[in-house]
């Protein structure tokens, strides 16, 4: 079979107009299975766009930047001049390095140590600074160009740099540990909090619920936290009604949604959107601008 695109989730404010008001953010949110973009009114620091496309049956970049392009060419709301535009790669193939264990020149070496890389993909790395530590990263050539060819000026983070900045940003004045888990479509992030200090992260890939709640409950047990009590804070597209939340509702007790980020606004219709919905790319402007 070939490689299909499905556009799932579409929700444009119908008063819009790029053409009248010129100072708009887009923010890009890209893996192998997906393609999604927000515009932020700059202005009014108010979301009034946001699409997802599925991107299925796809496993190279290559393919993927050939879709990306149709998308591009085809959504007149992508050909607008933005003031800036930024693109979160979510990949897992990420390590971070403390500021005082890191060193440019051995970047890549950083990196392979976890990571196979190809010859020719480069390391590349966001600064963190509410952890002040390095997260090195690799971005496909194949999406480089392709995105070089529609937009100037690309400033690129790691979906695992937005979304640490962004929970510290907006849960740092909470007490105790907590953790909070990003869900995705084939993987997970764990990050753990005491207030603003983080004590832990990895990122797992999983195919069914029970393989989640094993990594996950295996995450508490390492760091001696009990499901009864430590509080789980959700984000991504997950539905109440899915195996992985009946699962997780199962074995630990202290569960809720995550909520929007109250420094910015958002558009009547994506009140349509679950607020824990699309976390990371709500919260990618905070962490370029």
């Amino acid at each position: 079979m070939g490689v299909k695109i499905k556009a799932t989730t579409s929700h444009i404010d119908p008063n819009l107009d790029l053409n009248r008001d010129k100072s708009f953010h887009l923010s890009i949110q890209v893996n192998l299975d997906e393609f999604s973009f927000a515009i932020l009114n700059l202005h009014e620091q108010k979301y009034i766009a946001l699409e997802h496309y599925d991107i299925i049956n796809n496993s190279s970049y290559s393919n993927l930047a050939e879709q990306i392009d149709l998308i591009i060419n085809k959504q007149k709301l992508l050909k607008q001049n933005f003031v800036s535009t930024s693109v979160g790669i979510a990949h897992t193939f990420n390590t971070i390095t403390p500021k005082a264990l890191y060193e440019k020149e051995n970047g890549k070496d950083i990196l392979s140590f976890n990571h196979i890389l190809l010859q020719n993909e480069i390391e590349t790395r966001d600064w963190i600074q509410a952890i002040q530590a390095f997260n090195s990263y690799f971005i496909p050539e194949e999406l480089e160009r392709c995105f070089d060819k529609h937009f100037k000026n690309i400033l690129w983070k790691h979906n695992s740099s937005i979304l640490i900045e962004s929970l510290i940003h907006q849960f740092k004045l909470q007490e105790g540990e907590r953790i909070y888990i990003s869900i995705q479509n084939k993987s997970f992030d764990v990050t753990v909090l005491e207030s603003k200090y983080l004590k832990f992260f990895n990122s797992f890939s999983y195919r069914a619920a029970e393989d989640l709640i094993y990594y996950l409950l295996f995450t508490f047990e390492q760091l001696q936290l009990n499901p009864n009590q430590t509080p789980l804070v959700i984000s991504g597209e997950i539905e109440e009604n899915s195996d992985v939340y009946k699962l997780l509702y199962k074995y630990i007790r202290n569960i809720s949604f995550a909520k929007r980020n109250p420094n910015y606004n958002y558009s009547f219709v994506l009140d349509q959107i679950k607020e824990h919905f699309y976390y990371k790319l709500l919260n990618q402007h905070l962490c370029v601008s």
